[in-house]
């Protein structure tokens, strides 16, 4: 992962910050949703996802984040998931999927900008790259375009071709072991 490409994680209180740098996808969701996990189960309840150098998302990472405030929300009905700087492409793909009543976006930063000068010092740990297998990532972006299905009913002629392909493969791949 190169400089421009990094992800930075943080915590300040009872926030976890996660900034992500270059793309946000499914080669870093499950790293990022490590993270968030670890943090989510060890008490943290707000979650910032800082999107400010990020280039573009996809699919599988908007996947992760619904899955992943719905599971905070359950849990906490204090809890948020508020994605800061997105940008207006990548804000365009949350709201396109429907997913902006679950994750909160907050276009300039502005809920969080008395925490954010605190946080630049605590995000100078980049996040390890943790090498998942290939099943292990056909898992989460199987996991993702399932949550984005039902999150909006608009989203399953989007991506059901996806769901089945990658349930086919997989049943393949188990079969095969």
């Amino acid at each position: 992962m190169s400089a421009k490409e990094s992800i930075l994680v943080g915590c300040l209180g009872s926030v976890a910050w996660v900034r992500v740098g270059g793309p946000a996808n499914q080669e870093n969701a499950g790293q990022i949703r490590e993270f968030l996990r670890g943090r989510f189960e060890s008490g943290w309840s707000k979650f910032v996802i800082d999107l400010q150098d990020c280039i573009g998302i996809d699919s599988t990472f908007i996947g992760m984040l619904y899955r992943f405030a719905v599971d905070v929300m359950k849990k906490d009905d204090s809890g948020t998931v508020d994605v800061i700087h997105p940008g207006d492409r990548n804000e365009r793909s949350i709201r396109k999927l429907g997913l902006d009543s679950m994750i909160r976006i907050d276009r300039d930063g502005e809920n969080w900008s008395e925490k954010k000068s605190l946080v630049e010092e605590y995000l100078k740990h980049p996040l390890c790259d943790s090498s998942h297998t290939k099943e292990e990532r056909a898992e989460l972006v199987l996991d993702a375009h399932e949550a984005l299905i039902e999150a909006s009913e608009e989203n399953r002629s989007r991506f059901c071709d996806v769901v089945e392909y990658l349930k086919k493969d997989m049943e393949e791949h188990s079969s095969e072991g």
